[in-house]
């Protein structure tokens, strides 16, 4: 089966197993912790740790290259983002998504945590669910759909008013260089960002 095959079916995967975690959730938290229970449909899970659980099921190959880069520990944001950043071929796991207008759904955006952060986080990951959206007035600027597992909101958010934390989708913002077309900052609430935040960003295709 040639690579571009291989990468929709693993993208396929992912995106079957986020809309099953969609279809089953009743109750979600964010937690460095995960704990699951399918059948309860309880999904406690921080960012790294819902990659993790969904990449070992949809794309296992990509998932233990992430293991590898973490040195066979618990995964995080930075390990997503180093796997996905040295990826050069689908061989190692990933095949690279230079440019965010070609980012799908199934796909993983990871990025490292800006030094004006405070927070304990290496960053953060999440996946793609929706095509990009060009932002009109933001040169580079995309709206990108995304799954991930956070105590904080983004635009149109599937956690407000529900109590949750956790799982759940919403919208970002992603500004690409005018000339290369790559990822090079981020806007937490997508067009409502008040702030739009440098940092290295790596967008990758899972293979199964």
């Amino acid at each position: 089966m040639p690579p571009a095959s291989l990468a929709a079916d693993a993208g396929n995967a992912v995106m079957g197993v986020i809309t099953s975690i969609d279809a089953s959730l009743r109750s979600s938290r964010y937690s460095h912790a995960t704990r699951v229970n399918v059948a309860q449909g309880l999904y406690d899970f921080d960012c790294s740790g819902l990659a993790a659980w969904v990449l070992a099921r949809a794309a296992p190959r990509a998932h233990r290259a992430v293991l590898a880069r973490a040195g066979g520990e618990r995964p995080l944001a930075r390990d997503y983002y180093h796997a996905m950043a040295a990826a050069r071929a689908p061989s190692r796991g990933w095949a690279p998504v230079a440019r965010v207008a070609d980012a799908r759904p199934g796909d993983v955006i990871a990025w490292l945590k800006p030094a004006i952060v405070r927070s304990a986080n290496t960053g953060h990951v999440a996946f793609v669910v929706g095509a990009p959206e060009p932002l009109e007035g933001v040169p580079g600027g995309f709206l990108l759909r995304i799954a991930d597992a956070s105590s904080y909101q983004h635009e149109n958010d599937s956690r407000a008013g529900t109590g949750r934390t956790g799982f759940g989708f919403g919208t970002i913002l992603v500004v690409a260089d005018e000339v290369t077309g790559a990822p090079r900052a981020y806007g937490w609430f997508g067009r409502d960002s008040a702030w739009v935040l440098e940092t290295s960003i790596a967008i990758g295709r899972p293979q199964g």
